[in-house]
């Protein structure tokens, strides 16, 4: 008994499921003086108590090392839990920033979509305009060539209405100037044939040339 107290002196309490067992109860005998209690004694002693005392040790230390593997596995499944709580918000994570990634492309391809839609706008405007100018222009170039045919013919019939006046001036002035030169070839004519019908008529005398002694 004695080292069975020494041996379960240094273990923990059991737990409540494994009592230890209660010693027998004491026999009933007679009463008796004091030699008879040795007596007693021997006839009190259990001899399966060190047995239940050794299979209650044996319990008691399956319990303490089934307490810290216990824990431990209680500690490997809540060091599980962490690990898959941790993966989970990584990946959470991991998807959030993808996401943001998707959305910052997404976002960065619709401005330079928008920037290029702008620029072709842009253009497409500018190059309506230098279109637009252009026909202005042509339309500005056969105004001036339609003005300047114009002109030109105005010029010319006005020329033409010149040169016909002067033709006219210049015929009316040599008719003129040929009416007047006949008229006075006329009147010299007519002048010379009374000269001479007056000659005929009153005959001049001739002097004889002096003769010569």
């Amino acid at each position: 008994v004695f080292w069975l107290l020494c041996l379960t002196k240094g273990q923990p309490e059991a737990p409540s499921e494994f009592p230890v067992p209660a010693p027998p109860p004491p026999r009933v005998g007679s009463s008796g003086g004091g030699g008879d209690k040795p007596k007693d004694k021997l006839s009190n002693f259990d001899p399966t108590g060190p047995a239940r005392a050794t299979q209650a040790v044996k319990k008691l230390d399956k319990s303490s090392n089934d307490a810290p593997a216990a824990g431990y596995e209680a500690a490997v499944e809540q060091l599980k839990g962490d690990q898959l709580r941790i993966q989970g918000e990584e990946r959470r994570k991991t998807v959030g920033e993808e996401t943001k990634q998707h959305q910052s492309r997404a976002q960065f391809q619709d401005r330079l979509a928008r920037q290029r839609y702008d620029q072709l706008k842009q253009q497409q405007a500018l190059n309506e305009d230098n279109l637009r100018k252009q026909e202005d222009s042509v339309l500005k170039q056969e105004a001036m060539r339609k003005a300047t045919i114009e002109h030109e013919m105005q010029l010319r019939h006005k020329n033409e209405l010149l040169r016909v006046e002067a033709e006219s001036k210049a015929r009316a002035c040599v008719e003129r100037e040929n009416a007047d030169l006949i008229r006075e070839q006329i009147h010299f004519k007519a002048t010379s044939r009374i000269t001479v019908a007056e000659a005929i008529k009153h005959p001049t005398k001739r002097e004889r040339p002096c003769c010569a002694l």
